[in-house]
């Protein structure tokens, strides 16, 4: 009998692991449609700048 109670233990360790993962995924998920459109706005203005000062400086000369 004490077989049934390990695999039981780790089967519940494993239960318990896929529900944490999934609270996390639903979480992330919520938080990215709560901030995505500033988070879009974020990474766009800080790829816009690189890009401008990347323009502004002269390349190598050949």
């Amino acid at each position: 009998m004490e077989g049934r109670g390990w695999v039981r233990r780790r089967g519940q360790g494993k239960t318990e692991y896929v529900i944490i993962t999934v609270l996390v995924a639903i979480a992330l998920i919520m938080a990215v449609k709560l901030f995505g459109d500033e988070i879009e706005e974020a990474f766009f203005v800080s790829g816009k700048g690189t890009l401008d000062s990347e323009l502004q400086q002269p390349g190598p000369q050949p």
